[in-house]
């Protein structure tokens, strides 16, 4: 009896080590950022391509001396791998979004939530994920944790959707060989993406201009987009002992909807003709770049962008960016770089000068400090400058 007693003892525990193996990881992470900013502008509204402060009780304006901001977005996330048969391994991710300097209201929102499976250098996600575009172009010459993209901006704010802005695309199903775009682990990684019913676009009601009032367009609920995939993100890398090069090509993609045809055939104007065909354009964004490791603690990055917005005429604008990334010390990050950007459109705002950097200070292995600015110059558009000084607790 005895005997047959630690024989089942046995069994259950092994049984039960073999549960705990392959039970999912579940790893909880975040940091609360709070800054406190100078945002300087003038003839532009709402900093234009810069991020004029995130999560502001008051907003950030020149009215005001400075403001606090959530401007880098405090978070909290959980993620996780589960060992799965055939050499497959199962991954996932939920992220939000949490406003630290306001109670109430919406506190949290999603950043980023995914499942995915891995094996060996192939890897499949399925969620709201980082955009290709930010992975394969952004991360070569803009490192700064809240400023330094109005270059970017100024190209990927052509495209529709959550893929505007070219940060973080929901609804996407991407397959990527290799390490992705972020870094240089693989000698050549690639990734291609589908985004699912991603454009928001929708018809209008109509109200032609008088002498004095101007044209009024009033969204309706009927979207101008019915297909299911509404785009497509294509990148590559590959690396040659110290020097990264990559591409990416993002495009939006259109099926007139019913609505949509209606609205044009029946449009009044010139004015509302083109506002009802920017409703169907599919405008796509293309990058190519280089990552130089030029020492174990200096790299130094290029980027050239542009953007066609698919309309008549004057489709095009373009940027180019450089920037140096620089480990000073053990505790002490120096990120600096330099854009300026061209539209085809000589109507159309012109970004000039595109200047930024960012210090970065460990204080503790959980602790940092940082200071960060940005100028953006339009020239006759305006301009606008932004200080910031923040601090990070990590958990």
């Amino acid at each position: 009896m005895y005997k047959k007693s630690l024989l089942a003892v046995a069994i259950t525990a092994v049984a039960f080590s073999n549960a705990v193996i392959a039970a999912p990881t579940a790893d909880i992470y975040g940091f609360v950022d709070i800054g406190l900013e100078h945002i300087n502008e003038s003839g532009l509204g709402n900093g234009t391509d810069v991020f004029p402060g995130g999560d502001t009780p008051n907003g950030n304006s020149d009215e005001q001396e400075f403001a606090l901001t959530n401007n880098v977005q405090s978070r909290i996330g959980i993620k996780g791998e589960e060992e799965i048969d055939g050499g497959w391994k199962g991954t996932y991710k939920m992220e939000f979004r949490a406003n630290v300097l306001e109670s109430g209201g919406n506190a949290l929102r999603t950043r980023l939530g995914w499942l995915g499976l891995e094996k060996g250098e192939h890897s499949f996600k399925v969620g709201t994920q980082w955009s290709p575009f930010m992975a394969y172009s952004a991360w070569n010459t803009n490192r700064g944790e809240s400023q330094g993209l109005a270059s970017y901006f100024y190209i990927t704010d052509e495209l529709k959707g959550s893929m505007a802005y070219g940060f973080r695309n929901s609804n996407m199903i991407s397959y990527t060989y290799g390490s992705g775009g972020w870094g240089a682990a693989s000698p050549v990684t690639a990734t291609v993406a589908l985004h699912v019913g991603d454009d928001d676009r929708k018809t209008f009601e109509y109200t032609a201009a008088t002498s004095t009032d101007k044209a009024v367009f009033e969204s309706t609920d009927e979207l101008t987009n019915d297909t299911g995939i509404t785009g497509i993100s294509i990148a590559g890398a590959a690396t040659f002992g110290s020097l990264t090069l990559n591409a990416v090509y993002v495009q939006n993609l259109v099926a007139e909807s019913s609505a949509a045809k209606a609205q044009i055939a029946a449009a009044t104007d010139a004015v509302e003709l083109a506002k009802a065909k920017d409703l169907v354009t599919e405008p796509a964004v293309f990058g190519a770049g280089a990552k130089m490791q030029v020492s174990k603690d200096l790299e130094l990055g290029f980027a050239y962008r542009g953007a066609d917005r698919d309309t008549d005429e004057n489709d095009y604008t373009y940027t180019t960016s450089i920037s140096s990334q620089y480990q000073y010390n053990e505790k002490t990050n120096i990120h600096l770089g330099f854009g300026q950007g061209e539209d085809d459109d000589s109507s159309a705002r012109q970004l000039k000068l595109n200047f930024y950097g960012q210090v970065w200070y460990q204080v503790t292995d959980s602790r940092s400090v940082r200071f960060e600015f940005e100028h953006a110059d339009y020239g006759d558009d305006g301009e606008v400058l932004v200080t910031l000084m923040s601090m990070r607790q990590a958990f």
